[in-house]
């Protein structure tokens, strides 16, 4: 890559750490997942569920994103209440994040599925690694001490609906900005309603034949001035145990997955992503890794469980 082009492309990255607005971790296979976007998602799999991912962005692009996402919900008392945890490390060049967000959702029937409202609250830890950053500067001041790592708390709200047959989702995943003070060398946390990332999921199932289903799902954020961005997939389903999809995420990246259940709680899942952004020459794509297990949980084989 050009020496012009790292400068440009590594000062985009800069910004987007120290940008208004919080950053939301991102995933090619959000929908087995659900509780890293919406906080009503708790207990909607009717049993305790953990899943752990690992996504590797732009491989072979120096200081590209890497992100780690450990999230464990359950339903309680008779089901009408969700709980759930979610953890996520996430490094973006020189700067690091970690959060902590615990998830609350109360849950009731309606009509042939359940709506569920979620709310979450939590903290993230910041910290960025100025004298990494390789300047053209000896000795410029801006980058002589690392950022002191500090506790921000940020809370979020939802709400989900889920049948047998479809679902949908909306959601606010962050309301606190958080933002590098550089006079201070800390992180603030503040509240700009212009900065808040609402997300609307949906996606429903179609029955092709016996063994064989496709689930069309979408997931459409706004990001501040940015513009509206949005995941188009499309899962083809075998007998439950097998499923192959393919997507595309606008001004950004093609995407395949496969997931594959080997027992009816166990999954195992892998996506890749084929850039469409300007960066796409520099980069030789995205991997993502997902192990999702259900504890205790049992279902029946003409009732499978596909949201």
């Amino acid at each position: 890559m050009k020496r012009e082009q790292l400068i440009l492309t590594g000062c985009a990255m800069l910004l987007s750490t120290l940008g208004f607005a919080q950053h939301t971790p991102l995933s090619t296979q959000y929908l087995f997942n659900g509780l890293l976007i919406n906080p009503a998602y708790a207990g909607s799999r009717d049993a305790l569920t953990t899943t752990l991912s690992y996504r590797r962005q732009w491989v072979g692009f120096e200081g590209a994103p890497t992100t780690q996402v450990l999230s464990v919900h359950s339903p309680l008392n008779a089901r009408k209440l969700g709980l759930g945890l979610i953890v996520h490390n996430d490094r973006i060049g020189v700067s690091r994040e970690t959060g902590f967000m615990s998830n609350y959702a109360y849950r009731m029937r309606l009509g042939d599925g359940k709506l569920a409202f979620g709310l979450g609250a939590g903290v993230n830890l910041m910290q960025a690694d100025w004298t990494a950053v390789r300047t053209v500067t000896p000795g410029d001041v801006e980058f002589a001490a690392d950022s002191r790592s500090v506790l921000r708390p940020n809370f979020s709200a939802g709400a989900y609906y889920s049948s047998h047959t479809w679902f949908a989702g909306l959601s606010i995943p962050y309301f606190l900005s958080q933002r590098y003070d550089a006079a201070t060398n800390t992180w603030a946390a503040y509240n700009d309603a212009g900065q808040y990332q609402p997300m609307l999921t949906a996606g429903f199932l179609v029955n092709v034949e016996r063994d064989i289903k496709l689930k069309p799902s979408m997931l459409v954020r706004k990001a501040g001035a940015e513009k509206v961005q949005a995941d188009l997939n499309l899962n083809f389903i075998w007998r439950g145990v097998l499923w192959l999809g393919a997507g595309y995420r606008t001004d950004d990246a093609f995407n395949l997955s496969l997931q594959v259940l080997p027992s009816k709680q166990f999954t195992v899942g892998y996506s890749y992503d084929m850039a469409t952004n300007a960066i796409r020459t520099y980069q030789q794509g995205t991997h993502e890794v997902m192990l999702q297990y259900e504890f205790g949980f049992h279902v029946k084989a003409k009732d499978p469980r596909y949201f």
